[in-house]
């Protein structure tokens, strides 16, 4: 089962900001010398929200804690509410260009893309001795590194001539086994700490069989393994892993979403599992029926909008205190003594989700079999 994005108290908290909420991703200055915009890029994203009727304490908070960022720091997205409470994330490799959004609702969805394409994983390079084992924690967190030195000694590949070569291979072949062995304790263990659902394996050929052959039958069956090319020694293929590393995290990101569309897809109809459509996921939603909200990765983390004024359209719903309180109409969300809000779809459903405890994917882009309007939800129980 991949990484719960949404289960992050954090995430959750944001919705408890005062609105409306000013939301904004930034990159940090330049480390070059002499280079550093970052006031000139603020002032444009202050100046946006301030037109959209931002409150002064929440620009005010705004422009501080972006104004912290300094070189060689990862981007950051933070949020404010209307009363200056703020909250802030950095976002470790994340690629959002710098924007700002002003809406009853906190901007998470680009956050929410960024963490979805940062999965807890590991990779193990393995030779006839030991493993070399990166286990990178979700998120971007700083990664960690172990060698592992398996408890035989190596016993090379050429062997004697004559009656004693038999004896010599087998001793061998036992020496690597015990090595593998050792190496798949310590990935087994690995993996559990950091709640990993992707080894990534390379190296030796022959070690490496050895190596899958002896991890616990549990986790080759709940863990995907992906391999890639190149080994331990210095054979060239160093300098070329970081690369093949993000291919292979980036391919298994999509496979789990294809896989959560698949499931969507086949349970569809009435009665069933899978819905399709903003409509019929709303309505799920409203019952807190959603286990996994489906959602295109069209529009996220692009431009830089102030929707504190934006009129319904087709592209927003409608809600009210509560989490279920969820409505393509106005009049669908009932708020004694008071007015629901309403914000852009996407993040209006992102809301829904997270506070009833349902996980979010991301759909890859063009996506020809993707349902109606991008949207669409896995259920944990059917209605009639």
């Amino acid at each position: 089962m991949p990484d719960t994005i949404t289960d992050n108290p954090l995430v959750h908290d944001l919705y408890h900001l005062p609105a409306p909420v000013l939301t904004a991703y930034l990159n940090p200055p330049s480390s070059r010398p002499g280079v550093d915009d970052t006031d000139l890029r603020l002032r444009s994203l202050v100046a946006d929200l301030r037109s959209a009727g931002a409150s002064s304490d929440a620009l005010e908070a705004l422009a501080s804690v972006l104004g912290t960022l300094e070189p060689g720091r990862p981007p950051a997205a933070a949020f404010v509410g209307t009363d200056g409470q703020t909250r802030m994330f950095p976002l470790p490799g994340a690629e959002v260009g710098d924007q700002a959004y002003c809406a009853a609702v906190p901007r998470v969805l680009p956050m929410l893309a960024w963490r979805q394409l940062h999965p807890a994983f590991a990779t193990v390079m393995l030779d006839r001795a030991g493993a070399e084992l990166v286990v990178q924690p979700a998120g971007g967190a700083r990664a960690l590194r172990a060698e592992v030195a398996g408890p035989d000694n190596v016993i090379g590949r050429d062997a004697p001539g004559g009656a004693s070569r038999s004896r010599y291979q087998n001793r061998a072949e036992s020496s690597w086994q015990h090595n593998a062995g050792r190496a798949a304790e310590v990935v087994a263990d690995a993996l559990a700490a950091a709640e990993a659902d992707l080894l990534i394996v390379g190296g030796d050929v022959r070690a490496e069989q050895y190596f899958l052959d002896r991890l616990p039958a549990r986790l080759r069956s709940e863990v995907t393994i992906k391999t890639i090319p190149g080994g331990r020694s210095r054979d060239g293929s160093r300098h070329r892993r970081g690369d093949e590393v993000e291919a292979v995290v980036q391919e298994y990101v999509d496979e789990e979403a294809l896989r959560t569309l698949s499931r969507v897809q086949d349970r569809s109809g009435p009665g069933g599992l899978g819905v399709q459509g903003p409509a019929a996921t709303i309505h799920a939603l409203a019952r807190a029926q959603v286990e996994v909200l489906l959602l295109a990765q069209a529009g996220l983390g692009q431009g830089s909008m102030a929707e504190a004024g934006a009129g319904a359209d087709p592209g927003t719903a409608w809600f009210g205190p509560r989490p279920t309180d969820i409505s393509e109409h106005r009049t669908g969300v009932l708020v004694p003594g008071g007015k629901p809000s309403h914000a852009r779809l996407d993040e209006v459903l992102a809301r829904a989700a997270v506070l009833t405890d349902a996980d979010i994917r991301i759909l890859p882009p063009g996506l020809p079999e993707a349902p109606p309007h991008g949207v669409g939800a896995l259920c944990r129980f059917a209605v009639s």
